[in-house]
């Protein structure tokens, strides 16, 4: 980390380099990588103004503070900058916690109570014909519809024969 200090119509003394490095180092452990720091005093009459501004790879910072002692602005202003990158870090790192349930599978929709009971609605008829399972099989690769009622030749009761997500057939007879 380079830290460069410039003093505008003033010195900047040993004492006031020695306070800012101190807390720069505190600032480095919340951001590290700090490749170039940046630190002006300015003064006006009754007015000490420090500006520091800093670069890193992944951020860069910036403040100023004005007050009527220049240890007091440097001080506060480096707080500002801690208060910064850490309120910078949480954002990242909140973003990175939501990112998380997305990569999961979704979730089922809540059932809620419907407020009138659901309809039945018809809307299909099928001709039931006694046919056997074989048979059944061959006609419904022959319909566009997903299944097939038919009266098992056997056993003369009406079963539904239906393909299934995973290509393979779903047979559902009913028990006497």
């Amino acid at each position: 980390m380079t830290i460069e200090y410039t003093g505008r119509r003033t010195d900047f003394p040993q004492s006031l380099k020695a306070l800012a490095e101190r807390k720069l180092r505190k600032l480095s452990r919340v951001l590290p990588g700090i490749t170039h720091v940046h630190v002006i005093l300015n003064v006006d009459k009754h007015r000490k103004i420090a500006e520091v501004s800093i670069h890193s790879p992944n951020l860069d910072l910036a403040a100023s503070e004005a007050t009527s002692d220049l240890k007091n602005s440097i001080a506060t202003v480096i707080d500002k900058l801690t208060r910064q990158a850490e309120r910078r870090r949480g954002k990242i790192r909140e973003r990175k916690r939501r990112a998380a349930p997305r990569q999961t599978a979704p979730r089922a929709p809540e059932v809620t109570e419907p407020a009138e009971p659901p309809r039945v609605i018809r809307s299909r008829r099928f001709l039931v014909k006694p046919m056997t399972v074989d048979e059944a099989v061959l006609e419904l690769g022959q319909s566009r519809e997903g299944l097939v009622v038919f009266r098992d030749a056997g056993s003369e009761r009406v079963s539904v024969l239906y393909k299934r997500r995973d290509g393979n057939f779903g047979l559902i007879e009913p028990e006497a």
